[in-house]
């Protein structure tokens, strides 16, 4: 059987070195899509870029958002999967959920006697993802399909 590891986004994000094949796997991490489609996603992020140009830091010929640019592309996106009512109900509720979390980890961020800005991968981090992924795997539950 192959060996899976687990690397949640933030790791993704530490482990940009400006590759593409890198930041592929990270942005599609964060936003389910490639950072080269013509989708709202990414024209949202790139006018958000424009609009926060010291919240964008270039990576490779991509780029990483922080702080209010980051919350509004992951606002954006979360809210559109919350509305899209072609969606599962269960999934919508999980978007929905992402949101809150996002939304309370920006503000917390905020708040701190010295305000600190996070990124795309650190505000997106879903730490229930990450643990029942790790105990998952751990449990041999994910398997690749020849394996079984």
């Amino acid at each position: 059987m192959s060996e899976f590891v687990f690397s949640s986004t933030v790791a993704l994000e530490r482990e940009l070195d400006g590759s593409d094949e890198r930041f592929h796997r990270y942005f599609f991490s964060v936003y389910n899509c490639s950072p080269d489609e013509d989708n709202a996603i990414n024209q949202n992020r790139r006018r958000l870029q424009k609009e926060f140009p010291d919240k964008a830091v270039a990576v490779g010929k991509y780029f990483v958002l922080w702080g209010e640019a980051a919350v509004n592309a992951l606002r954006s996106y979360y809210s559109g999967l919350a509305a899209n009512e072609s969606l599962d109900d269960d999934f919508r509720g999980y978007a929905n959920g992402r949101l809150q979390a996002i939304e309370l980890r920006h503000l917390t961020s905020q708040s701190l006697s010295v305000p600190i800005d996070l990124s795309e991968g650190q505000l997106s981090k879903d730490d229930y993802l990450d643990f029942y992924t790790c105990i998952a795997l751990s449990n041999g539950q994910i398997v690749l399909k020849d394996a079984e």
